[in-house]
C-alpha cells in the first residue's frame, strides 16, 4: 500500500507580485506625463493673441476632454501589463484568478495616485519652504479671482468728472504711511478686504470708507464717487468669487470621475491582460497594420 500525501496549497504566501504592478503604474505614469505635455502644447496652439487664430472655447474643451481621457488611457495600458506580466496561477479556479488580475490592475491604480501626489506634495514644499508662504500663496489665489473688480476701483476718471475737479484747489499732499505706501500694497490690501467681505456676505461700513479713502486719493475722484465704485467692486468681486468656487468645483468632480473610471479600466484591463497570458493570446495591437502572426516551424 503506498500512502498519497496531498500537495497543501499556498498558505500564508501573498498573491500579490509587486513587481507587475510597479511595472504598470511605471508606465501609466510615463504615459501621462507624455500625453499631458502634448496635450498642453496643443492648447498653446489654439490661443494667440490675434483674434483671427486664437480658439480658447475649442482649448478649453479639449483640455477638459484630455484631462479625463489621459488618465483613463494611461490607467488601461497600465493595468493591462500588470496582468500579462504577472505568474499564472494553475491551482486557483477561473473567478478567482480573474480577481486577482483585478486587483493587481487596482493596484497599478492605487501606487499611481499615491506617488503622483507625493510628487506633487514634495513640489508645493519645495515651492514654499513655510507655512507662511503656503498661506500667502493660497491669499494670492483669492486676489487674483478678484484683480479685475480691483482694477476697476483705479481705473482713471472720466474726462467730464476731471473737469470738473481740475478747477477745485488743490489739496496739500497727504503724508503718513498711506501715501507712502506703494499702490502693490494697497491692491494687496483692498484685495484681503474684499475677500473677507465677500465671505462674511457684506461688506462693513468701515471696510468701504477705508477703502474709498485709498481710491480717492490714488485716483483724485471725490469719496462719494468712490464709495459707488467700492459697491460695484464689491458686486463684481462676489460675481468673480463665484465663478472660480464653481470652476474648482467642477473641476474636483471631473477629476474625482476620471480617476474612478480609471480604477474600472485597470480592472478590466488587468482581467483581460491575465486571460491573454493563460490563453498564449499574442500581445499585439488590435489596429495593427501587420498581418497575422505566422509561428515559425519546429526546428528538425
Amino acid at each position: 500500500m503506498v500512502e498519497v500525501v496531498a500537495t497543501p496549497t499556498r498558505v500564508g504566501t501573498s498573491y500579490v507580485e509587486w513587481g507587475a504592478v510597479f511595472a504598470g503604474a511605471l508606465i501609466a505614469s510615463a504615459i501621462s506625463f507624455v500625453l499631458l505635455t502634448a496635450g498642453g502644447s496643443i492648447g498653446l496652439s489654439l490661443i494667440s493673441p490675434y483674434a483671427h487664430q486664437s480658439s480658447p472655447r475649442v482649448a478649453a474643451s479639449l483640455a477638459a476632454f484630455w484631462s479625463i481621457a489621459v488618465p483613463i488611457l494611461a490607467f488601461l495600458i497600465g493595468g493591462y501589463i500588470a496582468g500579462r506580466m504577472r505568474s499564472a496561477w494553475g491551482e486557483a479556479l477561473r473567478e478567482e484568478v480573474q480577481f486577482r488580475d483585478g486587483m493587481h490592475g487596482a493596484l497599478v491604480w492605487a501606487l499611481s495616485i499615491v506617488a503622483g501626489a507625493m510628487l506633487a506634495f514634495m513640489a508645493a514644499g519645495g515651492a514654499a519652504s513655510s507655512g507662511a508662504q503656503v498661506a500667502a500663496a493660497a491669499g494670492d489665489q483669492s486676489s487674483t479671482a478678484v484683480a479685475p473688480a480691483i482694477d476697476s476701483l483705479f481705473a482713471a476718471a472720466p474726462p467730464a468728472e476731471a473737469a470738473q475737479t481740475e478747477p477745485a484747489a488743490p489739496a496739500a499732499a497727504p503724508t503718513g504711511e498711506r501715501a507712502t505706501a506703494p499702490e502693490s500694497e494697497a491692491r494687496s490690501m483692498i484685495a484681503r478686504t474684499l475677500v473677507a467681505a465677500a465671505a462674511a456676505g457684506e461688506l462693513t461700513a468701515a471696510q468701504k470708507r477705508t477703502i474709498a479713502q485709498i481710491v480717492s486719493e490714488r485716483t483724485g475722484i471725490s469719496e462719494t464717487d468712490a464709495a459707488a465704485r467700492v459697491d460695484q467692486a464689491f458686486k463684481d468681486g462676489q460675481a468673480d468669487l463665484e465663478k472660480a468656487r464653481k470652476a474648482l468645483v467642477l473641476t474636483g468632480l471631473a477629476t474625482a470621475t476620471a480617476l474612478l473610471v480609471g480604477l474600472l479600466a485597470a480592472w478590466f484591463a488587468a482581467q483581460n491582460g491575465g486571460r491573454h497570458r493563460d490563453e498564449n493570446i499574442p500581445a499585439r495591437l488590435i489596429l495593427s497594420l501587420m498581418g497575422p502572426t505566422r509561428r515559425s516551424p519546429p526546428l528538425p
